[in-house]
């Protein structure tokens, strides 16, 4: 089979349509439809199906059973072209949130390069929904998110699960440790970030979830640059504000009121890289041995 098929035929499953598939792969709709044309005639099957009056194609139950046929075939395809290039270092790519690259996932990489030295690492920061986007199209390897979402070609399980805190600058009449009800806080003083859907349920429990005065923001390091009144609060997880604390500067609270841990999940592909397949185990343990340790 020719690779060129293959990969064009990914795109048009994923999105069902040639003209997007077209623009992603930077072809004319031609040369994609002529690909998908030459693939069916090799292999003698009807992998798609033109929904009538509409531009979008549906794939046949053969296509569906084909497209993971596909993936593994092409992630084989691309490793085996990478021979020729292999050293004996391995290699690996590891996507996660701000916010873990912050205050969670250093102590990961630290164990990695002081006792894995073979081992090359690769760090993307981005958002939970981008991350599975770049674990499905095996531009990173494993990947760490808040948000659990169902996607074929995608593994998704529990990493761990935080305790969530309050932060606020450090002041006189503040001491460290004090619980503090939610009625409490003005939600117009809240620096707000997202944590999660279980943290966000709760939170919009106690405040009005379209304060227009409140301040959104995408980040957890971008917090630290809006803090400038003791009114100001913010919600964290307890990683982040242990590490915000030590700086002298803030000061930890706890809800007088129950609230959920942000949880986190680890995703990989479901059909590894066989490059990376070390490479995952090696990560797996260290991050075992991490997760086994004191909060």
């Amino acid at each position: 089979m020719d690779h060129y098929n293959i990969q064009t035929l990914l795109p048009v499953a994923r999105t069902r349509n040639v003209s997007q598939a077209a623009e992603q792969l930077n072809l004319s709709q031609s040369a994609v439809s002529k690909r998908l044309k030459m693939l069916e005639q090799e292999l003698g099957i009807l992998l798609f199906e033109r929904v009538r009056g509409n531009k979008s194609f549906s794939l046949t139950p053969s296509g569906e059973s084909f497209v993971e046929i596909a993936e593994r075939w092409l992630a084989v395809w691309r490793e085996t072209q990478s021979l020729q290039y292999r050293s004996p270092n391995l290699f690996l790519s590891i996507g996660s949130l701000d916010s873990l690259n912050y205050a969670f996932l250093p102590r990961l990489y630290q164990s990695l390069a002081r006792h894995e030295p073979q081992l090359n690492l690769k760090v993307v920061t981005s958002h939970s929904r981008e991350l599975y986007d770049l674990v499905d199209r095996r531009e990173v390897d494993v990947a760490f998110t808040l948000l659990r979402r169902e996607q074929p070609s995608v593994t998704v399980e529990q990493c761990f699960a935080e305790e969530v805190v309050g932060l606020r600058l450090a002041h006189p009449d503040v001491p460290a440790g004090t619980s503090v009800h939610p009625r409490e806080l003005a939600p117009e003083d809240e620096l707000y970030v997202d944590w999660g859907p279980s943290v966000q349920m709760w939170h919009d429990q106690w405040w009005d979830p379209g304060c227009p005065e409140r301040i959104f923001l995408d980040t957890a390091q971008l917090i630290f640059s809006f803090f400038f009144h003791p009114r100001q609060w913010a919600i964290v997880p307890l990683s982040v504000a242990r590490r915000a604390e030590l700086t002298g500067r803030y000061r930890i609270f706890r809800f007088a009121v129950g609230q959920p841990d942000r949880i986190c999940y680890k995703i990989t592909h479901k059909y590894p890289k066989t490059g990376t397949v070390e490479s995952l185990r090696i990560v797996d343990r260290y991050l075992r041995e991490l997760l086994q340790e004191p909060s």
